[in-house]
């Protein structure tokens, strides 16, 4: 059972020009991840995609997805302002096609869906299906206070990670070119959730209430830059570490500042290592492997048990150590190249969000890495020091 960090006094940050008390509350972390994981599985479904190739409607469906970067989908809890979700688009991915027959380099992409509704995957679909998730959904996800949000944002800055498709059979497609969707965003006050799901409101009435905003994903140079640099640093790491898996995501909300989100993965000496997916396993067949090398095979079944708890040990203390240097690095990073992102105001936020791949007992599985700019312009006019700055990143892990 993975070790949960269950309550977290989150209250240290607050949102533009609103006062830091407001947002003091304590927050079940466990729970919180919980809901957040829940949804996250929800929308997936939601959004799962089937591509369809131009050579006589050959379906070529998501499915499982293997060579994947970040998750499709991925929401973060920003206190004070609610729970953000962002769905990938998949035309904004890389991906590989396993087929027979002649290929085509056209594809259009659907709904994986066996019911009647038109499958097509558009402005107006998505945003429909977003304003359901919401109806349905969101007024069970706990712990938001009623002035907080559920917001859902698809297609913004999706990594560029690629999924492997495979071919299923046969549909047929519509014509014409793909649309080009833009950046949709929705999102639901909390209390007006809450009223839907008491009966205060109806369906319609909450609809009229839903933010709705479709853009073009502006471009911020400087918010770009920055995710170079967290690419760059997270994977250039020595021996053994946690080292960035995919690419990493942005985007930039103007009532909270810049998110960022990533995943890493723990290495062995600079390789994709999966020790700690079959810890047991693998330390208990090192140990009597090596024990029966050098003759000792009549007691390698006790020895091996020895071993192997030594073996665990020193692991998993490896391990941690790797986890307190990604939290040290990150912290750096925020601290030392931060200070460059011009588009951030003083009083909006830099906040990373870290998803750890696998499955670890000792550590977190997720956490978030934060700081207000107006620290960083405190550390460039000389009126904090470095070490002030680094002690005022606030670090939540779940």
């Amino acid at each position: 059972m993975k070790k949960i960090y269950n309550y977290l006094l989150i209250g240290l940050l607050s949102i533009t020009f609103t006062p830091i008390e407001t947002f003091a509350q304590t927050i079940d972390a466990n729970r919180m991840n919980r809901d957040i994981n829940i949804m996250e599985n929800i929308l997936s479904e939601l959004f799962r995609a089937t591509m369809v190739s131009g050579d006589e409607g050959t379906v070529v469906i998501s499915g499982n997805s293997y060579f994947r970067g970040n998750n499709d989908t991925r929401g973060t809890y920003l206190p004070g302002f609610g729970i953000i979700f962002m769905v990938s688009n998949p035309t904004n991915k890389g991906f590989y096609v396993a087929s027979q027959g002649s290929g085509s380099s056209k594809y259009t992409f659907y709904y994986d869906s066996d019911s009647e509704e038109d499958p097509t995957i558009d402005e107006e679909s998505i945003t429909n299906r977003i304003k359901e998730f919401l109806k349905d959904y969101g007024s069970t996800i706990g712990q938001l206070s009623s002035n907080e949000k559920v917001m859902v944002i698809y297609g913004s800055k999706s990594n560029s990670g690629v999924l492997y498709y495979r071919v299923s059979g046969k549909r047929l497609q519509s014509s014409g070119e793909q649309e080009e969707i833009p950046v949709i965003s929705v999102s639901a006050k909390v209390s007006d959730l809450n009223d839907y799901r008491s009966g205060k409101l109806n369906a319609s009435a909450l609809e009229s209430r839903l933010d709705v905003a479709t853009s073009e994903d502006k471009e911020y140079l400087d918010l770009k830059v920055m995710g170079n640099i967290f690419e760059t640093a997270l994977k250039d790491q020595e021996g053994e570490a946690f080292r960035l898996s995919g690419s990493v995501s942005y985007m930039m909300l103007e009532n909270f500042g810049a998110l960022y989100s990533l995943d890493v993965r723990y290495d062995e000496f600079g390789r994709a290592s999966a020790l700690f997916r079959n810890l047991e396993g693998r330390v208990r067949s090192q140990a009597l492997a090596e024990l029966t090398a050098v003759g000792q095979a009549g007691k390698s079944e006790k020895e091996a048990d020895q071993n192997y708890e030594e073996r665990k040990k020193e692991l998993e203390q490896n391990l941690a150590t790797a986890y307190d240097d990604l939290v040290s690095n990150i912290k750096e990073y925020i601290v030392d190249y931060g200070r460059t992102l011009n588009s951030l105001e003083n009083d909006q936020f830099l906040l990373l969000s870290v998803n750890i791949n696998g499955r670890y007992d000792n550590i977190p599985g997720r956490l978030e890495i934060q700081v207000k700019k107006s620290v960083l312009e405190q550390l460039d006019r000389g009126q904090i020091d470095r070490d002030e700055a680094l002690n005022q990143v606030v670090v939540t892990e779940y």
